[in-house]
């Protein structure tokens, strides 16, 4: 049955998409059909097509006339940015966390500490993925700047897009340790740890991708049927 609704119709469809590139389901240059969309959503086209035009706009879609839309393939040159915007912001983000955080706040990490471990243990790469990028989301949300907040879920979206074109790694380039370690020092209040932390985490994941040398590695792309 058809969604009346437009609206929710539509938010379904792009935070579907959204997650899908977070969980590197589907990665950078994956083509999507507007009649495979229908048919996985059960909607008619024009509120796929408006889906898409959102996601587009989030940057997360590149539509070309007579081509239709895909998944875009983030430049070198912008994974380069992406790293250097998420060593600002996140040190930003950071300081704020570590003050205005609540013991309300770190059950919370702890919770979510608990789910990457046991998806690191039982090599539940996708899962992994996905709760990573969420740990970078839920540190955002324990601070009062919305703006910064809302940014991270742009930039972790990148993120998803970047490692999924340039990973070398076939796992996981965001160890739990490494949030471990983090989440002490945030429940601690060490303010100058926690900041060398998320330092030192976001250099590693960066170092993990091939675009010390401009190289990325070849990434199939295929149709998105289901």
């Amino acid at each position: 049955m058809v969604v009346k609704d437009a609206t929710v119709t539509e938010q379904t469809i792009v935070d579907a998409i959204v997650n899908d590139v977070m969980e590197q389901r589907i990665g950078p240059g994956t083509r999507l059909s507007e009649k495979s969309l229908c048919e996985r959503f059960d909607i008619k086209r024009m509120y796929v097509r408006r889906a898409l035009l959102t996601l587009a706009n989030k940057g997360i879609v590149e539509l070309k006339a007579n081509k239709g839309a895909r998944i875009r393939k983030p430049t070198f040159q912008q994974a380069v940015i992406l790293f250097e915007t998420r060593r600002s912001i996140e040190s930003i983000i950071i300081q704020n966390v570590v003050t205005q955080r609540s013991d309300a706040d770190i059950d919370k990490l702890n919770a979510h500490m608990r789910l990457e471990e046991e998806a690191f243990v039982n090599n539940d790469r996708n899962e992994l993925i996905r709760l990573s990028g969420e740990f970078h989301l839920l540190i955002a949300s324990f601070q009062n700047n919305h703006l910064l907040a809302g940014f991270m879920q742009t930039l972790v979206t990148e993120s998803s897009l970047i490692t999924a074109m340039y990973g070398q790694h076939s796992f996981s380039n965001c160890p739990p340790s490494e949030h471990r370690a983090l989440v002490e020092a945030i429940k601690n209040q060490h303010q100058k740890a926690a900041l060398d932390l998320m330092s030192a985490h976001l250099n590693h994941i960066e170092a993990d991708l091939a675009i010390s040398h401009g190289k990325s590695l070849e990434l199939v792309s295929m149709d998105v049927n289901k």
